[in-house]
C-alpha cells in the first residue's frame, strides 16, 4: 500500500539520503571554516514554524484512530503490525517525512557555524529516526508506532515552539524561562515510551512486531541515557556560577559582532537574576540559542 508513496518504493533513497547527510557532516565544516556564517534566521523561523504545523498535524490525525477506546493500557492495540488501515498508514508516513525533514536541523547548524552543537546525541538521533521511522512504516506499521509517535510529535510541538519564540528577538527572551522543562519532557516521553513497551509486549491483546518492539526499546534506551548525560550537563551545573554583587553571571569568552549587535560568548549556562527585588531578562544572541544566557 505504501510502496507508491514518495521515499518509500526501496530503501535506496533513504539510505542515500543519510549518506549524503554524513558526508556534508564531514565536508560543510570545511567548506564553511573561510567563511562567514549565513544569516538564515527568517528561514529557520519559517522552518521551525513549518515543523510545529507538521507535530500538530500528525497529534490531530492520531486523535481520529480511537487509539485510547480500549483504554490507555491497551492504547492502539486494536491496530496489530502491517495493519491496512489508511489512516494509519498516513501518519506513519507523515511522521517519516517530518523525521526526513529534520535533518535539516543540522544543515542549519552547519551554515550557521554552529559545530559545537552537532554532538554524536545530535547526529545519532537524526539519522535513527530518520531510518526508523521508514523501517517502520514500510514493514510493521502498527499501533504501538501510532502512539510513539504521538508521543513525539506532542514533544515536538513544544520543542519547535519554543525555537521559533527563541529566533524572533529580545523581546520574546523573557517568554523563554521554560527550556529545562522541553528537556524534562524528553526525557519524561522515553520513559512512557519504556514502560508501553513494556506492557505491550507482555500483552496478548497487543500483537506487534516483537522485533521492532525490542529495537525500540533498545533505541530509547540509549535516547534517555544520552538526554539524562546532556540534562546533567546542561543544568544541574548552576550552582558553579559565580555570584557577583546579587547578580547571577555568565563566563565571558570572546567578544563578537553578531547580526549587527555587540555580543559576547559564554561557556556556560546562567539564568535570570534579581537584585533590588527586580528580575533581570537580557536579549538573547544567536550566539545563545541553545544555552538561555542573559545579560544585564
Amino acid at each position: 500500500m505504501v510502496d507508491s508513496w514518495f521515499m518509500m518504493s526501496s530503501p535506496k533513497p533513504i539510505l542515500t539520503v543519510v549518506v549524503l547527510y554524513l558526508v556534508f557532516l564531514r565536508v560543510g565544516p570545511r567548506l564553511m571554516k573561510n567563511r562567514q556564517p549565513l544569516r538564515i534566521t527568517k528561514l529557520i523561523s519559517y522552518y521551525n514554524a513549518a515543523q510545529v504545523v507538521l507535530a500538530s498535524m500528525i497529534c490531530f490525525k492520531a486523535t481520529k484512530l480511537n487509539l485510547f477506546r480500549d483504554g490507555i493500557m491497551y492504547a492502539g492495540c486494536r491496530y496489530p503490525s502491517n495493519t491496512q488501515n489508511a489512516l494509519l498508514l498516513d501518519i506513519g508516513w507523515w511522521y517519516f517525512f517530518a523525521k526526513f525533514t529534520e535533518l535539516l536541523d543540522t544543515v542549519f547548524f552547519v551554515l550557521r557555524k554552529k559545530n559545537k552543537q552537532i554532538t554524536f546525541l545530535h547526529v545519532y538521533h537524526h539519522v535513527i529516526m530518520a531510518l526508523y521511522s521508514w523501517s517502520y512504516l514500510k514493514f510493521a506499521a502498527g499501533g504501538e508506532g501510532t502512539i510513539l509517535a504521538l508521543l513525539n510529535s506532542l514533544v515536538h510541538v513544544v520543542m519547535y515552539s519554543y525555537y521559533l519564540l527563541s529566533g524572533l528577538g529580545p523581546k520574546y527572551q523573557k517568554y523563554l524561562w521554560w527550556k529545562k522543562y522541553v528537556t524534562k519532557m524528553q526525557l519524561l516521553q522515553f520513559l512512557l515510551m519504556l514502560a508501553y513497551c513494556a506492557w505491550t509486549y507482555n500483552s496478548p491483546r497487543c500483537q506487534f512486531a516483537v522485533g521492532f518492539t525490542y529495537f525500540i526499546s533498545a533505541n530509547v534506551t540509549i535516547f534517555l541515557i544520552l538526554f539524562l548525560n546532556f540534562y546533567s550537563k546542561s543544568y544541574k551545573k548552576s550552582k558553579e556560577f559565580k555570584s557577583e554583587n546579587g547578580f547571577t553571571v555568565c563566563k565571558p569568552v570572546k567578544d563578537e559582532k553578531e547580526d549587527g549587535f555587540n555580543t559576547f560568548g559564554v561557556d556556560k549556562i546562567c539564568g535570570d537574576y534579581v537584585k533590588d527585588g527586580q528580575v533581570y531578562l537580557s536579549r538573547r544572541t544567536a550566539k545563545a540559542l541553545d544555552l538561555d544566557c542573559y545579560e544585564k
